[in-house]
């Protein structure tokens, strides 16, 4: 096996004037120039950190050329990358170097706020400012390349279990290495495609960048763009793929500027992260066109578990279907009702061989438990039913009650705090809560509360005062009884 950012490096000396990528702040950098740039900070890393392979290096960036540039540079330094959400609040990302203890933090300053760094040794760079991100490299003459197996870890990417503490994914160069096979398999990828990369690099747009890069192609990445501006970007540079959440597709519809002959270069605009309903998919393909494709993973199997092309969902009509089992792997049902519908498995060289933070994977029989539930067709089609565990996706992040909560009671005259889900067009699930509380603890309160110990996306959308929780018999609270006191027919 051939590491993946290797395989970037002979696909740049193969085509290095071919442009790369480009950002809206007039970044723009060719194969070559990327390889260089990246080549370079892994030397300069090197020299700073030594040839430990299990070292972790943290980035916490906005969407921009230089992010990448710093990403490369770290898997080329032999290093595992540590991605940071910019959009969480600073005690989440600060909880998360506390427990991973990473090597050096790599900070942009247009996102300083979003981690305070707790201690480590931090090196800041702005993007787009050559005594930034270069300033910490080398010269690329004394890099050493690193010795990567297909065990050494390549990524950590965090999740989270019922009690919403964060459990750091080991994903290997053999896992990574999968999602660019399966990707470049799937969705047909050559060099003569054009990503655009709109969600966060951070999170599963990354798994985007290497298959097309290994290819030839280049990515359009935006960072903060409005639904009309990235609309321009999609028809002015030709994009083919683009991988987005539900929530920006549905933004992106109903901004009334999207029209299927704006966008004649468009193949694959690929939604995951959350469900999307038929009647979403409907009003995007009246903006698109059949264009809307479907994938489906999970951190421990990343992105492409299974996946559906825009030509197959438009063909079949499984418009509820996440689509079949990738090329690399296998899928069953366990336990499987009358119905067909029990806990969705998964094996194969995608899925993650453990956590760094100790915890062991749920496996049965060598099957990856994913939590989820679902149902597969005679033609092999997956239909995912629901979560059994009480994680929620809210807008394509994930959301954990016991967190919310926290927070919630956290508010001075909270008393007790009963976070869940409902079924909701736009989110996918909302955030909702009900709490027994006194009348001086307002709901912006509530709200605000939430905002600074996890972020704005778990901030809950409605709030609901009550007497008291309903409980079982040992004293419980009962999630899904408090649900259905407030949402009897959408309670999730």
């Amino acid at each position: 096996m051939t590491p993946s950012i290797l395989r970037f490096l002979d696909a740049a000396a193969r085509w290095p004037d071919r442009v790369a990528l480009h950002d809206d702040l007039g970044g723009r950098l060719t194969h070559g120039e990327l390889a260089r740039r990246a080549t370079a900070l892994a030397a300069g890393l090197q020299q700073r950190l030594g040839d430990d392979p299990e070292a972790i290096v943290a980035l916490a960036a906005k969407n921009h050329a230089d992010h990448v540039v710093a990403m490369f540079g770290i898997f080329l330094a032999g290093y595992a990358w540590l991605p940071l959400n910019p959009r969480s609040a600073p005690a989440l990302n600060d909880e998360i170097c506390e427990t991973l203890r990473p090597a050096l933090l790599l900070l942009d300053e247009a996102c300083a706020d979003c981690v305070s760094g707790g201690g480590l040794p931090v090196a800041r760079f702005r993007a787009g400012d050559p005594r930034g991100l270069d300033a910490l490299g080398a010269d690329a003459g004394s890099w050493r390349p690193p010795a990567l197996t297909p065990d050494h870890v390549m990524s950590v990417k965090l999740t989270g279990g019922t009690t919403g503490r964060p459990k750091a994914v080991a994903q290997t160069q053999r896992v990574i290495a999968t999602v660019i096979e399966d990707l470049t398999a799937v969705f047909a990828i050559t060099g003569e495609d054009v990503n655009l990369a709109a969600a966060p690099l951070s999170h599963g747009a990354f798994h985007m960048l290497l298959p097309v890069l290994i290819a030839g192609g280049r990515h359009v990445i935006a960072s903060d763009l409005g639904p009309e501006a990235l609309l321009d970007a999609m028809a002015r540079e030709g994009v083919t793929l683009a991988f987005m959440p539900p929530t920006l597709i549905i933004k992106l519809t109903e901004s009334g500027q999207a029209r299927p002959g704006r966008f004649p270069a468009l193949r694959e605009l690929i939604y995951s992260a959350a469900p999307m309903p038929p009647a979403q998919i409907r009003r995007a393909w009246t903006a698109f066109g059949p264009k809307i494709a479907a994938m489906y993973g999970q951190v421990e199997a990343p992105m492409a578990l299974a996946a559906m092309t825009a030509g197959e969902m438009a063909e079949t009509g499984k418009l509820e279907s996440a689509g079949r089992a990738c090329p690399s792997i296998g899928l069953r049902i366990l336990d499987p009702g009358p119905d067909g519908t029990g806990e969705i498995a998964a094996r194969g060289p995608l899925v993650a061989p453990r956590y760094l933070t100790g915890e062991p994977l749920d496996v049965q029989d060598g099957w990856l438990k994913t939590g989820d539930l679902g149902r597969i067709d005679a033609d092999g089609h997956l239909f995912i039913r629901g979560r059994s565990r009480e994680m929620l996706i809210t807008g394509g992040f994930n959301v954990y009650p016991a967190e919310v909560e926290r927070a919630l009671l956290s508010v001075e005259g909270v008393a007790e705090a009963c976070v869940f889900g409902v079924a909701d067009p736009y989110w996918g699930e909302r955030v909702e809560a009900a709490v027994v509380a006194r009348p001086e603890a307002r709901d912006d309160d509530l709200r605000a509360a939430v905002k600074t110990a996890i972020g704005a996306v778990a901030a809950p959308k409605a709030i609901h005062r009550i007497e008291a929780l309903p409980r079982n018999a040992v004293g419980k609270v009962v999630r899904r009884e408090v649900a259905a006191l407030f949402s009897p027919s959408d309670a999730a």
